[in-house]
C-alpha cells in the first residue's frame, strides 16, 4: 500500500478515536448522528488495521 494512502487511513482512525473520546456517553443510548462512541471505536479500529492487513495480504499472495 502506498505510504500516503496508509497515512490517510491512520489519520481517519485518529479522527474517529478523537471524536469518540469527546462524544456524549450513555449506557444503551445510541445518540443522534454518527458521533456515538459505540460506532466510532470499531470504525477507528478497522481503519487503523486496514493498512497492515493490506500489506500482509499482498505479501502472502
Amino acid at each position: 500500500m502506498d505510504p500516503k494512502l496508509a497515512f490517510f487511513f491512520y489519520l481517519a482512525a485518529v479522527v474517529c478515536f478523537g471524536i469518540a473520546a469527546f462524544s456524549p456517553v450513555g449506557i444503551g443510548r445510541t445518540g443522534r448522528g454518527v458521533g456515538t462512541r459505540l460506532g466510532l471505536v470499531p470504525l477507528g479500529l478497522g481503519l487503523w488495521l486496514f493498512p497492515t492487513m493490506w500489506t500482509t495480504g499482498t505479501g502472502a499472495f
